[in-house]
């Protein structure tokens, strides 16, 4: 049986493949969440492995959700021997400006080190780098922020040589402009050559519903290009479970195979039971984000076309292609059981990510466990405690186990399930005041508006005797329950202020639910929170997670 599209599931966007040292690679964005960029390794394009991340090290304090890294740029240079990772830091992405700026770092092995980053240029996001006969070219779209009739803020895809010692180097010139674009949004450029044609394969119509991969071809590096008047990916009013298709680059593959790496997003199926429409009218909601995709292509007339047919994206990687494997199992479970061993490298390497900022002092690995020293709330762009990990199906249950003894009822800590500061569900282990005695409360954010289902009556007293408190969340599409143990009993209902189980909305934490910028996907892990003193420690001895992909759309 062939694999099933997306290969990497949950919130992967802007994927980048590359094949070097007879292993192929592949990066994926993170926006606020470090690792800067997850980077992944695979021999056959089917099976993948994290290799840990790149940029662990950025201070992203301060960016607003979805901003933060965008789209890495993945590839492998035979003149200087190394890989090369070219990305964006986006500071500030509301309004008429973009405050971006690109930079590349460099290493002998995917798993670096990898060198101080250099600075590129400022003048667009998205950047792309090409390496030929020992020079290298960026591309990027060069953003115009002018308000003035006859103005797009997307002004064409352009190019300009660079190098590590000398910078920028001559003028960059537009290679590919937007006259004939789809909503005048093209983004993400990759360039590669095959048969004596350069490639630029690039994103268009945003990163929506509409979104599609465009291709185009010249002769020369620097043009003229002719741009291929069908998209080669989209799924834009079709019949396929794979929406948002696009941002994309290509590889060749065992035997000769070409692929197309893209991104995409699946979505809930609808609450009535009633299959999705994909029309204009589509409403679908992607509590996974965007995740990444790949498809075999073949070569028409020198253009790559879908060897499925047509333009729409499919799930079965094995249709055209030629790599047939067994599907992954339908349950996946991970326990993870946190010790010193490893440092925070291991973490990193199990794919954990943190947002924003980590800070070693807040973060240790110790024999009891993971110690999460208190830091900022959950809505906060700037000094948090969290370690989380991605939400890769409809259908999941997750837990953590933890030891804790607040002091006010500023100070908590528990398992967080959020989309960002701006929608979670926070099943804490905290302090309440008047009964002087720990509880269990749940906190809920929804697009900024606050809530506490439990009320007073409804928050579970924790007795001082219990050591260890487990705390659980269940997610069964639109349903989300939450759960709790004692020093390892069985797990209770978390029950609202009527006595039933307290039952939330899990599709509120999509990218469609959530208003403005919304790129991301759905996580789940640990955080401490100390809006009191800053005294607060927690100790996380294990972490569970189980999905079922057998309840996915």
């Amino acid at each position: 049986m062939s694999v099933e599209n997306p290969i990497l599931r949950g919130f992967h966007p802007d994927p980048c493949l590359c094949r070097a040292q007879g292993r192929y690679y592949l990066a994926t964005s993170t926006f606020q969440w470090l690792p800067g960029v997850s980077l992944y390794a695979s021999d056959d394009l089917m099976r993948w492995e994290s290799v840990g991340g790149a940029l662990a090290g950025l201070d992203l304090r301060g960016v607003p959700d979805s901003a933060g890294v965008w789209a890495p740029d993945l590839t492998y240079d035979d003149a200087t021997g190394r890989f090369w990772l070219t990305y964006t830091v986006c500071r500030q992405i509301d309004g008429i400006f973009k405050d971006v700026a690109n930079y590349v770092v460099t290493a002998e092995r995917i798993e670096g080190p990898w060198s101080e980053p250099v600075f590129v240029n400022a003048s667009g996001f998205d950047p792309g780098l090409y390496h030929e006969d020992g020079r290298h070219y960026v591309v990027n779209p060069q953003w115009d922020p002018r308000p003035l009739p006859g103005h797009h803020r997307f002004n064409g895809l352009i190019m300009q040589e660079f190098s590590l010692e000398e910078g920028l180097i001559g003028g960059a010139r537009v290679v590919l402009g937007n006259d004939d674009a789809v909503n005048w949004l093209r983004e993400g450029p990759h360039v590669m050559r095959r048969d004596g044609w350069y490639y630029i394969a690039c994103a268009e119509g945003g990163t929506g519903r509409r979104h599609r991969i465009r291709m185009a071809r010249s002769r020369e590096l620097w043009g003229p290009y002719e741009v291929c008047p069908e998209p080669l990916v989209c799924s834009w009013c079709a019949e396929t479970p794979l929406r948002k298709a696009g941002h994309g680059n290509f590889v060749e593959g065992p035997g000769g195979q070409w692929y197309v790496c893209h991104l995409t997003s699946r979505y809930l199926p609808r609450r009535d039971g009633s299959p999705h429409v994909f029309d204009e009218r589509e409403d679908g909601l992607s509590p996974l984000g965007r995740e990444t995709a790949l498809l075999p292509v073949v070569w028409i007339d020198g253009w790559p076309r879908l060897a499925s047919g047509g333009i729409a994206p499919v799930p079965d990687i094995g249709a055209g292609g030629n790599c047939h494997h067994d599907k992954r199992p339908r349950h996946q479970c991970q326990v993870f059981r946190f010790g010193p061993e490893g440092g925070l490298g291991r973490l990193w390497r199990e794919e954990w990510l943190a947002p924003r900022v980590v800070d070693p002092a807040r973060m240790t690995l110790s024999e009891n466990g993971l110690v999460l020293a208190g830091g900022d709330s959950p809505s906060s762009l700037f000094d948090r405690s969290a370690l989380v990990r991605r939400v890769t199906s409809f259908s999941w249950h997750a837990e953590a186990t933890l030891s804790f003894s607040p002091a006010h009822y500023g100070q908590s800590a528990g398992l967080i399930c959020e989309y960002d500061s701006r929608a979670f569900v926070y099943l804490s282990l905290g302090w309440d005041e008047e009964a002087r005695t720990r509880v269990i409360d749940v906190l809920t954010c929804d697009n900024g508006a606050f809530a506490m289902p439990l009320g007073n009556a409804a928050r579970v007293r924790v007795p001082d005797a219990a050591r260890e408190v487990t705390l659980a969340v269940d997610v069964r599409a639109y349903d989300l329950t939450l759960s709790y143990a004692l020093d390892g009993a069985a797990l209770e209902p978390v029950r609202g202020q009527n006595g039933a189980p307290l039952v939330l909305d899990a599709s509120t934490m999509s990218d469609e639910h959530v208003d403005g910028w919304a790129y991301t996907g759905t996580v789940v892990g640990m955080t401490c929170v100390d809006c009191f003193d800053k005294t607060a420690r927690a100790t996380f001895s294990r972490f569970f997670y189980a999905d079922d992909e057998g309840d996915d759309a």
